[in-house]
């Protein structure tokens, strides 16, 4: 209310043969007798837990649960409605670790109105990142669920290969391991490429903790 809002009293009228014992009486007689109008177009509120009545749905409800407080509630076609601070279909997102019934009553969502978050399907496998140079943009998408090396993939390296005792034409006998590294000959038994290689996909993730990323529906307004 503001401080220089008006108040204009309506005096009443003291019936005849009213006797008073003191000066006191007299006072609270008057008082008792006077009506206060605020002036302007300003109401008072409703308090409390309870729905207000018909004739004050003209006024603020704030609404409290028990002793604490809920929200401020305004009687707007049809029903006491508070509006959610983040508007419906926004591009706000969060996380959500329940499970999809209990987010149906998260956060005012009921049977009769609907939820107020749903689950983003957009967001299902996926890591969100920074936007920067591997993701150009808001909702851009990119990376596979699976991973197959190829050759190119592999850097140069070396194998050791176990083989067979032989012997040479004058007699002797050629002991051990050998070494060889990539080059332009092969040796006989050797798998090249193309022959006989199997390369399967793999999935490389890193330990994950599985969480529903959720968004607003377009529902506008809490309601009591």
């Amino acid at each position: 209310m503001p401080s220089n809002q008006s108040v204009t009293l309506v005096k009443g009228t003291v019936p005849n043969g009213t006797c008073f014992d003191s000066v006191s009486d007299l006072y609270n007689t008057f008082v008792d007798l006077t009506t206060a109008y605020v002036d302007g177009a300003y109401s008072l509120f409703n308090y409390g837990p309870n729905e207000p009545s018909a004739a004050d749905r003209d006024k603020p409800w704030i609404r409290t649960v028990g002793s604490e407080p809920d929200r401020v509630y305004i009687y707007y076609n049809g029903s006491w409605k508070s509006l959610h601070p983040v508007p419906p279909n926004s591009s706000e997102r969060r996380m959500w670790v329940g499970n999809t019934t209990e987010l149906a009553t998260y956060d005012g969502g009921n049977a009769s109105d609907g939820a107020m978050w749903e689950v983003d399907t957009a967001l299902q496998d996926k890591f969100p990142i920074g936007v920067g140079d591997t993701a150009a943009s808001p909702k851009a998408e990119g990376g596979e669920k699976d991973t197959t090396l190829e050759e190119k993939n592999l850097p140069p390296h070396t194998h050791d290969l176990n083989y067979t005792e032989r012997a040479y034409a004058n007699g002797s006998q050629h002991t051990g391991e050998g070494s060889f590294i990539a080059g332009a000959k092969t040796v006989n038994g050797m798998i090249t490429a193309g022959s006989g290689q199997k390369s399967e996909s793999f999935t490389n993730l890193p330990p994950y903790y599985g969480v529903y990323f959720i968004k607003r529906t377009n529902r506008k307004y809490y309601t009591a």
